[in-house]
């Protein structure tokens, strides 16, 4: 995995001083991140605190990040830790799902009922699976990373990944029997 050139110039500029550089990549990042973290903060306002305590590591962190590896990447494990920080010191009872499933506006009142409830059972599903199949489930599910960047944004090898998320997967089938 090669990472994007463009962010590569960039950082580049940002390490040399260039603000407009940094602000080109916390604006190209931002929502990204932000919808990366909602599942794990379970909340809005919490995902958009660490999203923003995230840009402050990383604009102090900057001189430390290896342009060989891609950015994204980089701040999605600053922010994941900050994120796992305010959990431990939060102690939150689930993590939020909601955007996994969006019922269609063509839906009847049952079927987005069942489609809501579904939303919530998997939410508390996935709040019961171990941290680092959490993680998996939701880079994979969420979002849509393919094996080989979870591992390089986990720093996981791809076996670790396949077994994390056949396990995951597994006992979410478990959890879920009475929806599947």
């Amino acid at each position: 995995m090669n990472p994007d050139p463009t962010d590569v110039n960039l950082v580049q500029a940002a390490k040399l001083g260039d603000r407009t550089a940094l602000v080109k990549l916390i604006e190209r990042y931002q929502n990204r991140l932000y919808r990366a973290l909602i599942p794990i903060t379970n909340n809005a306002e919490e995902a958009l605190d660490v999203t923003q305590e995230t840009f402050v590591q990383v604009f102090r962190k900057l001189t430390s990040f290896q342009e060989e590896a891609h950015f994204f990447t980089w701040i999605y494990r600053i922010g994941f830790n900050i994120a796992r920080t305010h959990q431990r010191r939060q102690r939150p009872d689930s993590i939020d799902t909601s955007q996994v499933m969006i019922p269609s506006s063509d839906q009847s009142a049952e079927q987005q009922l069942e489609s809501h409830e579904f939303r919530e059972a998997l939410k508390l599903a996935i709040a019961k699976l171990p941290e680092d199949q959490q993680q998996v489930i939701l880079l994979r599910e969420i979002e849509e990373y393919d094996y080989q960047q979870i591992a390089a944004t986990l720093d996981i090898s791809l076996g670790t990944v396949r077994s994390r998320l056949h396990r995951a997967r597994a006992q979410l089938r478990e959890l879920l029997s009475n929806w599947l």
